[in-house]
């Protein structure tokens, strides 16, 4: 009895030992008795991986093992040789979310370590497809931008928020500076306010789903730098002694009122309010300014200026010359002199930039006549002129001289004498 025993143990012990033998020699041969089948899958329009979703490996009908995708995507199921042999498929069920699919497991012979199916694609709802429109300069102010853009596509899953983002930095996302706007599919428009101004942004539209969050191109824009815009009128107009006129123009008020308008003018360029200006009014449009207090003979700069709450701004430079001011006249020779009369005049020679009102001649029998002397008034402007003294004491000696009178005052041409006769 013991001896039997001994022999049916030593059988068994030797079976075992051969078969062990034998699957060692399969494997170092390339043939397994298990494989695994394995793959990854990813949401076919986002090329994201899905998770969670149910992968059985049938064969025949029959399921022969059951998982659940990895957050990765990933896979991994258990197949035996025999099984594989009559070909088998790998399905990945669908969900509320995603639509399935299903895989064929490749004969690639008998006993394969590892069936990698690679990539298996589900059709989810997918992102929206949203698009960001280039901002309009016109739609760009100092603190406030409008922003245009459109959702092409919902992605299969309802949109849940659509909108904008900005920042300095470039791709901004919802962690970033944000407004959003109703609505699905379709063109919409929203304002950013608060923004800085004179500085660059960047924005890009958003739409939010069942899926996830999608970004439109992105565009770049530039605020305003909040100061108005003013330009200068084209030239500065010489009204009279001392006196101009110029003004301007504010094209834009650069988000912010206008308080205050005008020119400024210097002997030295780029003047500022902090030299003389004037203060006409406020607002934008067209001004009108009156300089005051010219010298004569004089280079003068002048500017149209603008101020809001942001600071002020001045327009093109001009420049403007005064002239002498005063008329130059030149005395003429007597000529036919008698005991009570003579025939005298003048030139005057230019105006000194100002009209001449009035000239003649003055004369007196004491040196250096004036206008306060007898004289004659003889005409106005520029140009030559006759002068008849009359009256005259016989035998006497006067002193005469030419005069010509402007916005600016008198002046005398060079003093000359006679001797009426006896």
């Amino acid at each position: 009895m013991r001896k039997q025993l001994f022999i049916l143990l030593f059988s068994i012990f030797t079976l075992i030992v051969l078969f062990s033998s034998c699957v060692r020699d399969l494997e170092q041969e390339g043939i397994y008795t298990e494989s695994i089948v394995k793959g990854l899958v990813l949401e076919r329009t986002s090329q994201q991986p899905v998770g969670g979703l149910t992968v059985q490996l049938a064969c025949n009908d029959a399921t022969l093992a059951t998982t659940t995708t990895a957050t990765d995507g990933t896979f991994r199921l258990p197949l035996t040789a025999e099984r594989q042999s009559h070909g088998c498929q790998v399905i990945v069920s669908a969900d509320s979310l995603y639509i399935g699919c299903t895989v064929e497991v490749p004969d690639r012979g008998f006993g394969q370590k590892e069936y990698d199916l690679g990539v298996l694609y589900v059709d989810g709802p997918g992102l929206p497809v949203v698009h960001t429109h280039a901002v309009a300069s016109d739609a760009v102010g100092a603190t406030t931008a409008t922003f245009s853009g459109s959702v092409t596509e919902a992605g299969r899953s309802t949109i849940t928020s659509r909108g904008f983002v900005y920042s300095t930095l470039q791709y901004p996302t919802l962690a970033d500076g944000s407004v959003s706007v109703g609505g699905t599919v379709g063109d919409f428009t929203a304002t950013a306010g608060g923004l800085q101004p004179t500085t660059t942004y960047y924005v890009r539209a958003y739409a939010t789903n069942g899926v996830g969050t999608a970004y439109g191109e992105q565009q770049m824009f530039t605020t305003f730098s909040g100061l108005p815009s003013v330009q200068t009128a084209a030239e500065v107009t010489l009204l009279g002694s001392g006196t101009a006129q110029s003004g301007g123009t504010v094209t834009g008020d650069g988000g912010f009122s206008v308080t205050a308008r005008g020119v400024c003018w210097s002997v030295s360029p780029e003047p500022t309010v902090s030299n003389l200006h004037t203060v006409d009014g406020s607002g934008t449009g067209t001004f009108v300014s009156t300089i005051t207090g010219l010298h004569s003979s004089t280079t003068y700069y002048v500017r149209a200026y603008a101020t809001n709450a942001n600071g002020t701004v001045y327009g093109e430079q001009r420049t403007v010359t005064t002239p002498t001011g005063l008329p130059t006249v030149v005395t003429a020779t007597v000529t036919a002199v008698t005991a009570t009369s003579a025939i005298c005049g003048g030139n005057v020679t230019a105006d000194g930039g100002y009209t001449v009102i009035q000239r003649g001649v003055c004369y007196s029998t004491t040196p250096s006549p004036t206008t306060a002397s007898p004289h004659t008034t003889d005409g106005s402007g520029t140009g030559s002129f006759v002068s008849n003294l009359t009256n005259l004491t016989p035998n006497t000696t006067y002193h005469y001289r030419a005069y010509a009178t402007n916005a600016t005052g008198t002046v005398y041409g060079e003093e000359r004498s006679f001797v009426t006769t006896s």
